[in-house]
This record gives C-alpha cells, sequence and structure tokens, in this order.
C-alpha cells in the first residue's frame, strides 16, 4: 500500500516548534495540504475552534490528519520538584491536557463520519522521566495515556490516535538521550525531524497503518527499546 498522502488534509500544532515544523514538511512531501497551528491557539476552547475552523477553510476542506506536537512554552522550563506549586502544575500539566482534549474533539468532530488519523508527538524522555522535568513529563505521559482511551474510544468511527516518540534532543528541554539511558542511541543519534521522523509520522498519518491504534512508535535512535 501506497504511504503517499494526495488528497489529505492535515493539521499539525505546535507550529513554532521546529519539530512540529520538520513534520509538517514531511507530510507535505507525501503529498498533504497542512495547516499548522501554535500551541497557544489551543488554550482557550474559542481560540482553538478558530484555529480549526480556520484550518479547514484554509485546506479547502475538513481535516483527516492532526499532529499534535503542542505544548505550552513553560513546560520546557527546569525546575526542582520540590519547588513546584500549584500556578506552575496547572501552567504546563492543566494547559497541556486542555489543548489536547480541544485537539482530539475539534479534529474528531472533522473526522466524524469519514475517519481519520491522530498522531500525538509524546519523546520518550516521559517513559524514562527527567530531573528538573516533572511537570513536563508527567504532561506528556498525560497526553499519551489519553492518546489510547481516545483510541478505543473512536476504533469503531475509522479514527485512529497513535503516538510518535522522538528522543529528548528533539525538544527544548537541555536532555540528551545519554542524560536518560545506560546506553548510546543504537543507531548513533536522535534523528532528523523532516527526514527520520516523518517517514513515520507519514505511515501513522496514511491509509497503511488503518489497523494501528493506541500505539505508541520509538523513534528515537534507539534509546527507549522497551514494549
Amino acid at each position: 500500500m501506497s504511504l503517499t498522502l494526495d488528497g489529505k488534509n492535515a493539521v499539525v500544532t505546535g507550529a513554532e516548534l521546529p519539530l512540529a515544523s520538520g513534520l509538517a514538511l514531511a507530510l507535505r512531501s507525501a503529498g498533504a495540504a497542512v495547516a499548522e497551528v501554535p500551541s497557544d491557539a489551543l488554550h482557550a476552547r474559542p481560540s482553538a475552534e478558530a484555529a480549526f475552523a480556520a484550518a479547514a477553510a484554509t485546506l479547502g476542506g475538513p481535516v483527516d490528519i492532526v499532529v499534535h506536537a503542542a505544548i505550552p512554552e513553560i513546560a520546557f522550563e527546569a525546575i526542582d520538584f520540590e519547588q513546584v506549586d500549584d500556578a506552575r502544575w496547572d501552567a504546563v500539566w492543566e494547559v497541556a491536557m486542555v489543548a489536547a482534549i480541544h485537539t482530539l474533539q475539534l479534529g474528531f468532530e472533522q473526522m466524524r463520519g469519514r475517519g481519520g488519523r491522530f498522531v500525538f508527538v509524546t519523546p520518550t524522555v516521559s517513559m524514562s522521566g527527567a530531573a528538573r522535568l516533572v511537570p513536563y513529563t508527567t504532561a506528556v505521559e498525560g497526553i499519551r495515556l489519553l492518546a489510547k482511551s481516545a483510541a478505543r474510544q473512536w476504533g469503531p468511527d475509522g479514527v485512529t490516535v497513535n503516538c510518535l516518540a522522538p528522543a529528548p534532543e528533539h525538544v527544548p528541554i537541555g536532555v540528551a538521550s545519554v542524560d536518560v539511558s545506560l546506553a548510546p542511541p543504537a543507531l548513533g543519534g536522535p534523528g532528523d525531524a523532516a527526514l527520520d521522523l516523518g517517514p513515520v509520522a507519514v505511515f501513522l498519518a496514511g491509509d497503511a497503518s488503518h489497523a494501528l491504534t493506541g500505539a505508541t512508535l520509538c523513534a528515537d535512535g534507539g534509546v527507549w527499546m522497551a514494549p
């Protein structure tokens, strides 16, 4: 089966992040029409609704694919766990989860009755953990669990929800793969967002992945090898 995305409309969130831009480039190279949405557009329901409506208008039709890489900028700031107060926790966990919920609900509205693909970007650091990044890693792992539940909910509708897990070097948290692993990446490094992660995202976004949902594909260069 072809891995092209010809005729598909895609939304990529987190437009301000190099990782999201690289994945958007890969989707375009595979033939998809792509609209990019910044993270902060998803923090409130009205602005999220406006962003998805604008995306459909720009693309000339409803959305078939959503790649969600958005995360609040404050999440990337390292802070000792004992110093995390309620305001910091809400600014990371609450905002990240609300943005993910908005993305799922609004994307599904456009996919309902047609099928579609969600790809959530959840770096493997959420599974390994990282010192001084508890709010961030907890939020990302929460998003990964949210994706699994949505996958079970919408499978009968032909909508799949999967996670793409890159190496920590792909997000600006100052953590290297060797910091959270007992061994260096088996493939020598984290890879390029467009050239290495992109083809995996294209697979998850296309028809060839129709029987895969609720899964996390680790594309971190061979750091995290657990099931």
